[in-house]
């Protein structure tokens, strides 16, 4: 993502994680929930599985993420 407000894992592992972070938010409060969806499927699913994840959640008929 091209924003200066993200943080990707790159960053987390070589910058923020050595000078002693361990905890951090994912933003979600003001989005929608399909983008808080790519947020959580981005920082903790491995990119091999993103796909079927996203199958699934998205063709689950029970859930209201639009």
């Amino acid at each position: 993502m091209k924003s200066p407000g993200f943080i990707g894992i790159k960053e987390i592992q070589e910058i923020y994680m050595p000078m002693g972070f361990s905890n951090f938010k994912i933003e979600g409060r003001g989005l929608g929930s399909a983008m808080i969806l790519e947020f959580l499927l981005y920082y903790m699913v491995k990119p091999e599985y993103h796909i079927n994840i996203r199958e699934e959640i998205y063709l689950d008929s029970s859930l209201d993420i639009f």
